[in-house]
């Protein structure tokens, strides 16, 4: 009996949570999630903040141009 009134008090806190969240959604017009995503968010690509595999993979391209071409030495 009081693992049925535990399981029904979780189900009751993650249906007000999930109504809590679900608010601005459904009374703001047009209402929808606010963007998350770095590489999508207006706020951080002013900053110049870019999202970390992006940055990695241009990282390691710049680094991967620059050894490419570390051991070459000019015949005379």
């Amino acid at each position: 009996m009081v693992t049925l009134k535990v399981i029904l008090i979780a189900i009751a806190l993650v249906s007000t949570a999930i109504l809590a969240l679900s608010i601005r959604i459904v009374l703001v017009k047009d209402g929808k999630f606010p963007e998350t995503h770095i590489s999508r968010n207006p706020e951080m690509k002013k900053k110049g903040i870019l999202c970390v595999k992006a940055m990695d993979r241009m990282e390691q391209a710049k680094a991967e141009i620059q050894n490419r071409y570390k051991n070459v030495t000019v015949l005379k």
